[in-house]
Formats: C-alpha cells, structure tokens, sequence
C-alpha cells in the first residue's frame, strides 16, 4: 500500500517574507508548515531571508483540511493531491 503525500507549494514572490505573517503556520493544527532561512548564514549573522517548507506531508488531510491556504492573505500556498 502507498501512501499519497500531498504536494505543497509555496510562492515566495506572492508571500513575501513569511516571518512577518506566520499565518499559513499558525493556522496549521497538524504541523505540517514551517519556516527556516533561506540560506545559512555565516554565524554571528542573522539569516536574510525565509521559506515556508512541509515537515510532514504525511499528515496533511486534504483536502478535508485548507485552513493554512485560506488563512494565506496573498494566496501564496496552493496543495495538489499527486496522480499515481
């Protein structure tokens, strides 16, 4: 048996700076959506640049679930369920 995981997508031009909002994040209540630097900055540097990432596709319900896309202000995010 395979598990389906759906696909994520994030639009970083339509969001922005994800750090400022966290919407998409917050309103998530499997954890599934998350933020990290873009790149690794050189310590003691602060990161320059964020990017929203799925930790665990796997727990994703949708598409019984949408709230981080409808909590999206710039619709940013969009989720496919994969042909197989």
């Amino acid at each position: 048996m395979v598990t389906i995981r759906p696909e994520i997508y994030y639009d970083k031009v339509k969001c922005g700076d994800p750090s400022a909002c966290l919407k998409c994040i917050k309103s998530c209540p499997y954890s599934v959506l998350a933020y990290r630097p873009s790149e690794s900055p050189e310590p003691p540097n602060p990161p320059k640049d964020w990017t929203v990432v799925s930790t665990c596709r796997v727990m994703c319900p949708y598409p019984a679930c949408k709230l981080c896309i409808e909590a999206c202000p710039n619709d940013a995010l969009s989720i496919t369920i994969p042909k197989r």
